[in-house]
């Protein structure tokens, strides 16, 4: 057996890939990363088990644009497939996918698994009917939100898993914000959603109880920094691209983490974000939308705050003043706690589905 492991960014955005090598690596399985850097232009490299495929395809271009690289990308996995004869395959988000289904369909056959981190281009009927086959024709297809469910067929190959770390230590405490001078809100991740995030910036503009940071890449479209020197704006912090060992120190310097997305796309409505995981691990409150999947969640189990970011900015900065004043830290550890062990004992399951298709026998692909 030999897998293929097929990304759609570069590692540092695909923290759940460990729980796939943990799997492979404990027992003894070959297996190869493929990456894409959308940000350099230059031949495919490899390093031991890692190749990074550098086409340049930025975030936040047209789709148009997006076609000559995406074809481009599509060739060269073809290609390394070809000539590393891989057995089985991992595809990581469903646009890698769809753009090799043809090779999936005929040669891999229940030889696949098919994770699926996001919403794409599902509002396309043809692109939503080639989803639909590759799930069926999956040996499993791993969910990272059941809110995408509202999209996706009903498959009994459908399971759930999570956008959760293997190694980072845990905070045990939960800050005390009551008397802190300033609340930090972060935004740790690719910078993107500039309008939603374009109002949160302006509930809080120079407002001396409060400081933003951004930390992370930014899309093309969301020059937020840009925005804030436009508009005078001083309490917003930028901080450039990072690596996913370093989250504990810049959760450290956080108060609440940032995850307000809008709700006008089923993208942001259905999903849940690394930065959910993020908050129960490093024990820190987490801002989110409302009428959104991820916003429902919060509320459930007490994780954070549930904001509307089109109501005034009188209202948000009194829920948020309510909320410091009202924080029962005890409390909130305890639900960060409650809800870490449901992730745990879904994350057992899909761990065991790995296990069981990396026992699965080589058989005659149909052609």
């Amino acid at each position: 057996m030999k897998v293929g492991l097929i990304g759609f960014s570069i590692r540092n955005y695909i923290p759940y890939i460990e729980h796939y090598e943990d799997v492979f690596k404990n027992n003894d399985i070959k297996y190869e990363c493929i990456f894409w850097d959308r940000f350099t232009n230059c031949n495919t490299e490899k390093n031991n088990n890692e190749y990074t495929i550098h086409i340049t395809c930025e975030p936040g271009i047209n789709k148009i644009r997006k076609l000559i690289p995406m074809y481009k990308f599509k060739k060269e996995i073809e290609r390394i497939i070809e000539e590393e004869q891989y057995t089985h395959l991992v595809i990581l988000t469903t646009v890698p996918g769809v753009l090799i289904a043809k090779s999936l369909l005929r040669n891999f056959q229940n030889k696949f698994i098919l994770d699926i981190r996001d919403y794409s281009y599902e509002k396309y009927g043809w692109y939503k009917k080639i989803v639909e086959k590759l799930i069926a024709n999956s040996y499993f297809t791993a969910i990272s939100s059941n809110g995408f469910k509202a999209f996706l067929p009903q498959s009994n190959k459908i399971i759930t898993c999570h956008n959760i770390g293997n190694d980072f230590p845990e905070e045990k405490e939960v800050v005390d914000l009551k008397n802190k001078e300033k609340i930090i809100i972060g935004f740790v991740g690719g910078v993107r959603y500039f309008e939603e995030n374009c109002k949160l910036i302006n509930i809080f503009a120079n407002n001396p109880k409060y400081q933003l940071a951004y930390v992370g890449r930014k899309n093309l479209d969301c020059d937020l920094e840009a925005y804030c020197k436009k508009n005078g704006i001083k309490n917003v912090l930028f901080q450039g691209d990072f690596n996913n060992a370093d989250k504990p120190e810049i959760y450290k310097k956080i108060d609440f983490i940032n995850s307000v997305y809008g709700n006008k796309s089923l993208e942001v409505t259905t999903a849940l974000p690394n930065r959910l995981y993020d908050g129960i691990l490093f024990k820190k409150p987490i801002i989110a939308s409302e009428s959104t999947y991820l916003g429902e969640v919060v509320d459930e189990y007490g994780l954070g705050i549930v904001v509307d970011i089109d109501a005034s900015i009188k209202l948000t900065l009194e829920q948020f003043d309510g909320y410091v004043k009202n924080l029962d830290r005890e409390r909130l550890k305890k639900h960060c706690e409650s809800f870490k062990k449901i992730v745990f004992n879904e994350q057992d399951v899909f761990v065991k589905k790995i296990n069981n298709f990396i026992q699965t026998k080589r058989v005659q692909c149909k052609r």
